[in-house]
């Protein structure tokens, strides 16, 4: 038996691995569609937090605040935030 199986923890690590090779693959392909159209979300919300979530834009003046939103509207995905000139992948609790 393999060390994993013995402990009874039914697979949970290797899980938790997968899921997050996927939320950081995600939070690369939201960086890519970020970046394919950056003008137009830094244009029309100056001096606000920008998420990039499932390919959606969203807003908040605070990061949380922005966090928030695409959480709730995509809680299984990973997010792309732009806070004033600077991109930060976030992949999710």
């Amino acid at each position: 038996m393999s060390g994993e199986a013995s402990r009874g923890d039914g697979g949970r690590p290797a899980r938790r691995k997968a899921k997050l090779a996927r939320l950081k693959a995600d939070a690369r392909e939201q960086r890519g569609l970020f970046e394919a159209r950056r003008e137009e979300p830094v244009t029309r919300y100056p001096k606000q937090t920008i998420a990039m979530c499932a390919g959606g834009v969203f807003v908040g003046k605070t990061p949380y605040e922005a966090a928030v939103r695409a959480r709730d509207a995509h809680p299984d995905r990973a997010s792309f935030f732009y806070l004033y000139g600077v991109g930060i992948p976030w992949m999710g609790a």
